[in-house]
């Protein structure tokens, strides 16, 4: 394919073919059709000679706005990057490549491409004729599928990281219960520690089940159905290690949730509470009275939370024991944010901590 001015233009008027060898009437033919935008850039101007149809189509542009503009509008925000380590290496190897261009089309979207290039030869006779290359023939690829799998690939891996942590920091709880029933039962002989083993056990198999669902299905909430708020208040605090901290639940009322998702919610909220607000804590639970939207809340008597950490509790991995793991309120946001409530940590008049928890569908 000849790549001078004059012969591109003779190239374009009717019976120019027949001026043609076959050699380049061929590489014409790969230039017009091929499914990449193929591009003829000037080194020393920086301005597009020529463009094939695909690199119109990709970028919005006629051919003929494409050839009166220059590679800087079409990457406004990496043509240094793009002049400094792609064109570079092509003048001074003869080829090049780079997966991280974004070209901005006419009407302003961004598409991410890969682009490789190769000088040309402007003489047509030769590297040893002319050995500095005036030319250089760019070819781009649309990766935007590809960035979208990779983007979708990393959210089920970071999805994937968090289902870990959840099954790493909530099976604490019940193998706290098991260890600890399982060491009393070998000193008394005592039937009810071997029950209390018993039930722990299965409740490790039921989260462990529930939780091989949600990494093949990815939905943190299944089925909601009508849940009493007391009776699944008291179930999560049996299955915590608390003793001799003690649970008041001063209101209760009937709320649509996620059973199993609801007790981890109130288990983490009540094994916070004990980590953070001693050995002798009270955790209270109830509604939320004349409160709109409805809800109900989680506090404790407890030190509370400093002030300089209230704005990253619910954070991923953010923890202030040194046997934490940071996973136990980040877990309950993301269990009130999949049933579409809100979780805000507020300050109780009598200090400690107090989470609510409001859109709540509930009935009286």
């Amino acid at each position: 394919m000849s790549d001078g001015p004059t012969e591109e233009r003779d190239a374009r008027e009717p019976g120019a073919g027949d001026r043609r060898s076959p050699i380049e009437e061929r590489y014409r033919k790969v230039f017009q059709h091929s499914n990449d935008a193929v591009m003829i850039v000037d080194f020393e101007t920086e301005s597009f000679v020529d463009v094939n149809p695909t690199a119109c189509e990709l970028l919005g542009y006629s051919r003929e706005e494409l050839l009166s503009m220059n590679p800087e509008e079409i990457h406004p925000e990496d043509f240094d990057h793009v002049r400094e380590e792609f064109v570079s290496q092509v003048r001074s190897e003869g080829s090049g490549f780079t997966d991280d261009l974004t070209c901005l089309t006419k009407s302003g979207h961004e598409i991410p491409t890969e682009i490789s290039g190769a000088t040309l030869d402007p003489s047509g006779e030769g590297a040893a004729t002319d050995p500095e290359p005036t030319r250089m023939i760019a070819m781009l690829r649309d990766i935007s599928d590809r960035v979208r799998n990779r983007q979708r690939l990393e959210e089920k891996v970071e999805r994937l990281d968090r289902f870990a942590g959840i099954v790493s920091h909530d099976l604490r709880n019940p193998l706290s219960v098991v260890q600890g029933h399982a060491e009393l039962a070998r000193e008394t002989g005592d039937p009810a520690h071997f029950d209390a083993v018993e039930d722990a056990a299965a409740r490790m198999e039921e989260m462990l089940s529930d939780l091989l669902r949600l990494t093949r299905e990815g939905d943190l909430v299944g089925e909601q159905t009508e849940v009493d708020l007391e009776a699944i208040a008291r179930d999560a605090w049996a299955d915590c290690d608390t003793e001799p901290a003690t649970l008041d639940v001063e209101s209760s009322t009937t709320l649509r949730a996620d059973r199993d998702r609801l007790r981890e919610l109130l288990v983490n909220l009540s094994e916070n509470a004990c980590d953070h607000g001693g050995p002798d804590v009270t955790v209270r639970v109830g509604v939320l009275d004349g409160e709109e939207p409805s809800g109900f809340y989680v506090e404790d008597d407890g030190t509370g939370v400093p002030p300089g950490n209230r704005d990253a509790v619910f954070e991923w991995g953010h923890t202030t024991t040194e046997d934490g793991t940071g996973f136990g309120l980040a877990i309950v946001d993301e269990i009130a944010e999949a049933h579409g409530w809100r979780i805000a940590l507020e300050e109780p008049e009598n200090g400690g901590a107090r989470f609510e928890v409001t859109g709540v569908e509930t009935s009286a």
